[in-house]
């Protein structure tokens, strides 16, 4: 049986982005701490009232979630180092000390037992693809019981009878905020009552969800009152400059530069770039909050309003928020998912395959340029069923004159007008026409989906949504997304390859591994821990996005300090990454951050290479396949070396962090 902290769990988990639960960590914490001793007194262990929580039976239950909690709550009352009768806002506190271990063991648990499948190198979560079908668990010698949001969801709107069960999640998760991340604002006005009325069905309930609004209620003051105490402000970034203020230290190696202010002025301080002022939020909490909270306090519309404009386009998914967001993100999930890609890695490798046989024979050869092509190719064959090849120049030509002068703000914008972009663009329309036109007869023809056909079934169900003039930048999307993320993040793996001759070694080895037996396969994939433990440490040292922009569209507090609505902000996601409190000795490269003894990734807010919140990477689970299968059949079909003996790596920084095109390496095929 599913206890009360997995079911909080599953119900609370954000299934866009597989990450932990929208709640306040704290919140969340007590939630849980609550679901714990819950699930005690329906054992008969304990009972609970609003004034006291007292042992009943100190027998074992048998379950290693709850048994240690137990023992604890015994042995804390034998040494009378608390009350016999105390009240039940004492244990839950105390309890919540242990919630990042008994979320762990709970999400462990779930995944054992088939109802979340996990990518745990990223430290995200989804349910299981039966359970998301059926809508239903089936656990070992145990009838299949309607999954937990549809319980949930069938009390609140459609009149269900709650079990005791149910009406106690109902209550744990009114009394962490829950409801109003997970409803709009029109269904929380509507089931309110309801909420309010299921919640206190149940006595022990009743007394351990009044505990957690009691805990939460006083550190709300308690923030109020530091807030208060320091009269706003915030501090300054040291380095500012006269006119161009922080313009120069925000070019180069952002990541560092936002670390370092971190560790002197803590998280939350100010930055000036070219005369406008941009609040930063970095450190574990602020990713938390951002992922949490980040739907009802940020939106990323004002950051890509330029994009909008040049292309005329009203959809646009990063620049997107809420309901249109969601839609968007939904039809474009199956085209970039892990999944996708695993039922065609021969079509994947044999772009690499291609690649390698036209390279020049030990002849240098710039790396990023390199993945560019691979990746790009790889993304557009799966995704949108068509060949980026005839038209890469001017796929990176495009994508770098928009990001550089809308995103980086480097290039002017008649750039966008000169009559070489203008050459460019024209040449891309066309060959999205062409794409188009060919799914659409594929279509006519009844064969398989792939992106473009989700993209052109939306448009004609809500052209009104998805008009025909937002298909070109769509239908743009596969052959855009992996330019300046997996192209580059592989090259940076390739580099720290190179510079780390025993774990090339053993990466080749794996790679022989995997195609001994012909064609790679999930299972093989799954084997290839050297190789994903160089990805993930590649993602962690050399993060891609090293930060998100956004706008504060609802005050809030944060860190004592009140965020007005309107501010300019930054989140600094990848600051975690190189503190050595999550990270020791983070300068170094070492992949067995990720060993299942260590799981130095799985902290939640530590390791944010994909992004936060409603707005993570898509195709996040599509990448890290691609990133292993490229790696994989480079070095199983080809011997690489420096094309340079010696060389350091040098990054540019425009519009994003990339290997320098003179990273170059020389390849030859393997006998």
């Amino acid at each position: 049986m599913l206890r009360l902290a997995e079911e909080l769990l599953l119900l609370l988990l954000d299934d866009e982005t597989g990450g932990y639960p929208n709640v306040p960590d704290r919140a969340l914490g007590y939630a849980l701490a609550g679901a714990a001793l819950m699930d005690l007194a329906l054992e008969g262990r304990i009972d609970t009232d609003i004034d006291s929580l007292i042992v009943v039976d100190p027998t074992p239950v048998g379950d290693d979630l709850l048994d240690p909690i137990l023992a604890d709550i015994v042995a804390e009352m034998n040494s009378r180092s608390a009350p016999v009768n105390s009240a039940a806002t004492f244990w839950v506190r105390h309890v919540a000390e242990q919630a990042y271990e008994l979320r762990e063991k709970a999400l462990a648990r779930l995944v054992a037992q088939g109802v979340l499948d996990t990518d745990d190198g990223l430290a995200t979560f989804s349910l299981s693809r039966v359970v998301a079908r059926t809508r239903r668990y089936q656990l070992a010698d145990e009838e299949a019981e309607r999954v937990v949001q549809d319980r949930v969801m069938g009390v609140l709107f459609g009149g269900d009878i709650p079990s005791p069960a149910d009406a106690m999640i109902v209550g744990l998760a009114h009394a962490c905020g829950a409801f109003r991340q997970m409803l709009t604002t029109g269904e929380y006005e509507e089931v309110w009552e309801r909420i309010e009325l299921v919640a206190r069905l149940s006595l022990i309930a009743r007394s351990v969800t009044e505990a957690i609004r009691n805990l939460t209620l006083a550190e709300s003051r308690a923030l109020a009152r530091v807030i208060h105490e320091r009269g706003g402000g915030w501090p300054q970034a040291s380095g500012r400059l006269p006119v161009i203020g922080h313009t120069l230290n925000m070019t180069g190696d952002l990541r560092a530069f936002f670390t370092e202010q971190y560790r002197s002025h803590g998280p939350v301080f100010e930055v000036n770039a070219l005369g406008h002022n941009f609040v930063v939020m970095a450190g574990r909490d602020a990713n938390l909050f951002v992922v949490r909270e980040g739907r009802s306090h940020l939106r990323s519309r004002e950051i890509w309003e330029g994009f909008k404009d040049e292309l005329g386009a009203a959809t646009l998914l990063p620049g997107m928020d809420g309901a249109d967001h969601r839609l968007l993100r939904r039809t474009k999930r199956n085209g970039y998912s892990r999944e996708f890609i695993l039922e065609r890695m021969p079509e994947a490798v044999a772009v690499v395959e291609r690649e390698l046989a036209e390279l020049p024979v030990n002849r240098p050869v710039s790396v990023t340029r390199m993945m560019q092509r691979v990746m790009t190719e790889q993304i557009a064959r799966l995704s949108a069923g068509a060949s980026s090849r005839e038209r890469i120049e001017d796929i990176i030509a495009f994508n770098r004159v928009m990001l550089m002068v809308f995103l980086a703000r480097r290039y002017p914008k008649f750039m966008m007008r000169t009559p070489r972009m203008k050459r460019t663009r024209r040449r891309l329309e066309l060959f999205i026409e062409r794409v188009l036109h060919e799914h659409e007869l594929r279509a006519d023809n009844g064969e398989a989906g792939d992106l473009i056909d989700d993209l052109l079934e939306l448009h004609r169900s809500a052209p009104d949504f998805l008009a025909a003039t937002d298909m070109f930048i769509a239908a743009m999307g596969p052959f855009l997304v992996g330019l300046d993320t997996v192209a580059t993040t592989t090259a940076f793996a390739i580099y720290a390859l190179l510079r780390h001759p025993d774990l090339l070694a053993q990466a080749r080895a794996e790679a022989d591994e995997m195609f001994a037996s012909g064609a790679p396969t999930a299972e093989s994939l799954q084997r290839m821990t050297v190789t994903r433990g160089v990805i993930l440490e590649t993602l962690r040292m050399y993060p891609i996005g090293p930060s998100l922009a956004r706008t504060v569209t609802n005050s809030f507090d944060f860190a004592g300090y009140r965020i007005p609505d309107g501010t300019s902000l930054l989140v600094a996601m990848t600051v975690t990454h190189y503190l050595p409190e999550f990270f020791p000795d983070p300068e170094r490269f070492d992949i067995d951050r990720y060993s299942p003894e260590r799981r130095e990734n799985a902290q939640p807010g530590a390791f944010v290479p994909f992004g936060l919140g409603h707005h993570a990477c898509l195709g996040q689970g599509f990448a890290e396949v691609q990133m292993m299968l490229t790696i994989a059949t480079l070095l199983h079909r080809a011997e690489i070396a420096p094309a340079r003996s010696g060389y350091r790596l040098k990054v540019q920084y425009a519009p994003g962090p990339r290997p320098a095109d003179n990273f170059k390496i020389r390849a030859r095929p393997r006998r």
